[in-house]
């Protein structure tokens, strides 16, 4: 009988088509199988990523921290009744305010020409004065001669800040002279006009990025900062305060504190403070004057060199300032101040941009590697992306990352950062450079923190002079956990 199938006779009769198909799939398959045994040994062999050391940034913190520098806009009463005293005294007349030319996108255009990825403006500052038409007071805009009595300052700014794409800021102050003069006849007391006033900001005008209360004289007010506390986490969860030690204790997972200066800050900044006994992410917000006397005052903004320094000792300094540029009367930036500010952003950005860990030939190293796994490599540290980063294994609280440049080069400076939204971690570090044959210790500091600016002959490297060298090195020397490091940057080609 004839079979309906053909044999093979050498493969022990089995049909051939079959045997085929089968080797077919087998082939087709065999590539895919490859590549999950080769995932699931990567899956296997790969390292955990550290565990948070704590305190940690909650993301309002690190949304500040990332934000680098916010311009602060003092403009109000005080605008049109410029003089060495910024305070004010409540008695101004509010018709005098009239900003005839005021156009929010301008100030957002000028905000982005200098850098800076948001805007924190006085709503209102200790004369009482406010930029929105509140309804705890006609001691404010409508009640000025601007529109007509129908203008919003506030809204108009926080729309312009959404259109620009960046981020938006109130600063209100406590202390306010206009109601100690009359008092209200709608509030019993000061704490709650206050209260209803940060209402009305926190509810009317969308999400909010940043509270910024002026302490000045807090301690003298009775305000309900535990309700106002209560306010902004129901109202704006996503906002950090800038508390002048008024409402830390109330909200003590997202403030800022103040400095104790208006002006750049020292080296070696801490973000690890004791509140209430607990070990709380708080770290310091500077303020500072590019123009003016906080409101203008005709007076031109800062030279570039002064403003080079103010970014040196605050970003530098691995914290995130507010830099005072101010309007004038007819409600602009002026033009003289938007070119300085342009001039300004074009040596930060030439400052990040002449990084020599980014040249051809350049090979980078570390003592160890997390679980040996590529993901914390040393390369981490110069690929030019904040999420990444180097890291040693649990308990290992030392390490070296060094970079050889290829050849012989001219050094200015260096850029750092950790990787803080696991926390600040480094507690001793030095950079070496190799010269005749030998490392030398060419900087030594205690944190890096966010981000750490050591430029030649400025700031915090003002008498150090960095050798030429084709190999540099980032020596930790302490931790309190695994060191990571996002960046390491060594800079060079700067005028």
């Amino acid at each position: 009988m004839t079979s309906a199938f053909p044999y093979n006779k050498s493969t022990n009769n089995e049909p051939t088509t079959i045997k085929a198909k089968v080797k077919k799939i087998i082939k087709s398959i065999f590539p895919i199988l490859c590549v999950l045994a080769g995932a699931m040994t990567a899956a296997l062999s790969a390292a955990a990523a550290p565990a948070p050391f704590p305190p940690t940034p909650n993301p309002a913190q690190l949304k500040w921290h990332k934000a680098e520098q916010l311009m602060f806009v003092h403009f109000g009463m005080k605008t049109f009744y410029p003089s060495d005293n910024h305070m004010g005294s409540g008695r101004e007349d509010p018709k005098k305010f009239n900003p005839v030319h005021f156009d929010a996108d301008q100030w957002v255009a000028a905000a982005k020409a200098g850098g800076f990825k948001g805007i924190v403006l006085t709503t209102k500052h200790h004369d009482g004065f406010c930029n929105w038409p509140t309804k705890t007071t006609d001691h404010c805009v409508r009640s000025s001669s601007w529109k007509d009595g129908k203008g919003d300052i506030v809204r108009e700014l926080v729309e312009a800040c959404r259109k620009g794409g960046i981020y938006f800021g109130f600063y209100v102050s406590i202390l306010d002279h206009n109601y100690n003069l009359h008092g209200s006849d709608k509030f019993d007391n000061y704490g709650d006009f206050y209260h209803e006033q940060i209402k009305e900001l926190s509810t009317e005008y969308g999400p909010i990025d940043e509270y910024w209360f002026d302490g000045f004289c807090s301690e003298e007010l009775r305000v309900p900062y535990e309700k106002i506390a209560e306010l902004i986490r129901t109202a704006q969860p996503h906002a950090v305060v800038y508390d002048s030690n008024t409402l830390v204790k109330y909200l003590p997972d997202r403030c800022l504190r103040w400095a104790g200066t208006h002006g750049g800050l020292g080296a070696d900044q801490n973000y690890r403070v004791e509140v209430d006994g607990a070990l709380r992410w708080y770290p310091n917000e500077p303020s500072l004057i590019l123009q003016g006397n906080w409101f203008y005052d005709g007076k031109p903004i800062k030279s570039l060199e002064e403003i080079q320094e103010d970014y040196l000792t605050t970003v530098g300094n691995g914290v995130t300032p507010l830099m005072n540029v101010a309007p004038n009367q007819d409600g602009l930036i002026d033009e003289a101040s938007v070119a300085r500010l342009k001039e300004y952003k074009a040596w930060v950005d030439a400052l990040h941009a002449n990084d020599l860990a980014n040249g051809e030939g350049v090979r980078v190293t570390a003592s160890s590697v997390r679980g040996d796994d590529p993901t914390f490599a040393a390369d981490r540290a110069i690929d030019g992306d904040y999420e990444t980063y180097f890291a040693t294994d649990d308990g290992v609280t030392e390490a070296t990352i060094e970079i050889n440049l290829g050849r012989l080069q001219e050094i200015d400076g260096f850029i750092l950062q950790e990787y803080i939204p696991l926390g600040q971690r480094v507690d001793g570090f030095a950079i070496e450079c190799f010269v005749d044959g030998d490392w030398k210790t060419v900087f030594e500091g205690q944190r890096i923190g966010y981000k750490r600016i050591l430029l030649e002959g400025r700031a915090s490297a003002k008498e150090q002079e960095f050798p030429a060298t084709d190999r540099v090195r980032l020596r930790i020397e302490n931790a309190m956990a695994c060191p990571l490091i996002s960046s390491f940057q060594v800079i060079g080609g700067m005028e």
